[in-house]
């Protein structure tokens, strides 16, 4: 607290790209993992619609 009783808090600190980058490894790391655990057991399902909307996604930016 300061000396004219001012309760100001700081904002947030922003995060760094590298802190950004281990985020998103980090995920994409439990993500793969989650399928890898899926395929395994012989219960991962493929969402048919997510697949034909990269598929699309990918034909458009190769024109």
């Amino acid at each position: 607290m300061s000396d004219n009783g001012n309760n100001q808090q700081k904002p947030p600190r922003r995060k760094g790209i590298t802190s950004l980058t281990l985020e998103w490894l980090a995920e994409k790391f439990r993500r793969t993992e989650r399928i890898k655990d899926a395929l395994n057991r012989g219960t991962y399902q493929v969402d048919s619609s997510e697949v034909a909307k990269a598929m699309l996604n990918n034909e458009q930016n190769h024109k």
